[in-house]
């Protein structure tokens, strides 16, 4: 979408719906208590929009993540690789729009940002190799989603294809489908029903290699010839000090403490209070790479960690019986200031003590990188 485009549903929003807008798991936009009154001009407001085409969360509305777009993680093309499977639905399969029981989900890669693994039909992106050449590929998973009971399926990786070959495995399995299954069989049922291995056959043809054109080494929205990299992406944060993301965190709780206690929401001063502690010992343990699990966990890794600590003076149990107060006093006035005060303490040590380790152990590029997360 387009930001002349956003903005302009932006005032239809607030036109038409509560000043509000959520973004769905399945890549939607929910409008809030909208009138009913109010639908034929909503209608026509979307349309003008180019936002009123039929089809939403349908099998020809595919989920998909910004694969090699934004994020150098993915391994192929998500968005393209999802317009060219739209396009042929659009074409050869125009009914899909009112289809809601095959979801297709695309991922460019196996970590499952477009939630493939959870798709009737699925895929996510991957590379093949050819001699000395490489080629994008599409890992093909189906079975995935919800059958007729109602559970939850995950599915299976069935076959490897180059991705310029993605929209003859949907054709594929599409018309496979209309031929060979029940009325009103679920798409998941149907591949359980028929198995793994007939997939496989089904889709076996579209693997062969030697049969390999040159347009089968170039990406989906890409003119050069396919390169595998790796390196920083939007879903990796590989570059970011996760302390000091973690210690961000704890001092935004820490605003909403004092916030609350300005507006005398005892209740919630301490209750912003005790997830100042319990971030900001998270962060302390994330420093020593000691895993965190638990609430109850961080608590008690952190007092046996530091006991006898001189950036935290504590002695063991001291902190828990701190944090653990909460439980034991009533929400008052006094004790929330009190229990405030504690936990900015707490915290300034514990953003000391991140300090003096970063540059005891010499770590120049998260000092920088610290000063660039806070500014």
């Amino acid at each position: 979408m387009h930001s002349d485009t956003a903005r302009a549903l932006a005032q239809v929003v607030k036109q038409y719906a509560a000043d509000d807008i959520r973004v769905t798991v399945n890549q939607g936009y929910l409008l809030r208590f909208v009138k009913p009154e109010d639908l034929p001009a909503i209608y026509e407001a979307l349309h003008a929009l180019g936002l009123a085409d039929p089809g939403f969360d349908t099998t020809a509305d595919i989920t998909t993540c910004p694969g090699t777009d934004t994020c150098n993680l993915a391994i192929s093309s998500s968005y393209g690789i999802t317009r060219a499977l739209e396009q042929m639905m659009h074409e050869e399969f125009p009914d899909l729009v009112f289809n809601d029981d095959i979801k297709i989900k695309i991922s460019g890669c196996m970590n499952g940002c477009g939630q493939h693994s959870v798709a009737n039909i699925g895929y996510h992106g991957s590379s093949l190799k050819n001699g000395a050449y490489v080629l994008p590929a599409l890992q093909v998973l189906l079975g995935g989603g919800f059958n007729c009971k109602g559970e939850g399926l995950i599915a299976d990786k069935v076959i490897k294809i180059p991705a310029k070959r993605g929209p003859d495995s949907l054709r594929y399995l599409l018309r496979d489908f209309e031929a060979n299954a029940f009325d009103g069989e679920y798409y998941s049922d149907y591949y359980a029903r028929q198995g793994k291995n007939y997939f496989y056959q089904l889709l076996k043809p579209l693997a062969d290699l030697k049969t390999l054109i040159d347009s089968d080494y170039i990406d989906w929205d890409h003119t050069e010839q396919y390169v595998t990299e790796v390196g920083i992406g939007e879903c990796a944060s590989v570059l970011i000090d996760l302390v000091a993301t973690t210690l961000t965190e704890a001092s935004e709780k820490l605003s909403w403490a004092r916030e609350a206690l300005v507006e005398s929401r005892w209740s919630d001063a301490l209750y912003h209070t005790y997830n100042v502690f319990i971030t900001g010992a998270r962060a302390a343990l994330m420093s020593r790479d000691i895993p965190t699990n638990t609430q109850h966990g961080i608590v008690s890794d952190f007092d046996k960690t530091f006991v006898g600590s001189p950036d935290f003076h504590q002695e063991e149990g001291e902190f828990k019986a701190l944090v653990f107060s909460i439980n034991k006093q009533e929400p008052s006035e006094d004790f929330a200031r009190r229990f405030l005060a504690q936990g900015e303490a707490f915290l300034q040590a514990v953003q000391a003590y991140r300090e003096i380790q970063i540059e005891q152990e010499g770590l120049p590029e998260l000092q920088a990188l610290t000063q660039a997360q806070d500014s």
